[in-house]
């Protein structure tokens, strides 16, 4: 994902993403430096378990891709 479309994006509840060809859950979004805060499965995890990882290395999946 390129920058200019992290900025357009509409974000919310329940959105995935792909990275290194796993699916991963966005739990967090860091608007400021363009990070996602993903975690394997859509469940709790504490907060020095996510993997922040910037938004070039991710593909946001619809929910009908997964």
């Amino acid at each position: 994902m390129k920058i200019e479309e992290f900025n357009k994006t509409r974000f919310g509840g329940n959105m995935f993403a792909r990275y290194k060809n796993d699916v991963w859950f966005i739990v967090s979004v860091d608007f400021s430096e363009c990070l996602f805060g993903l975690v394997p499965h859509k469940r709790e995890y504490p907060a020095d378990e996510w993997n922040w990882v910037r938004c070039e290395n991710v593909e946001l999946i619809k929910d009908n891709k997964l």
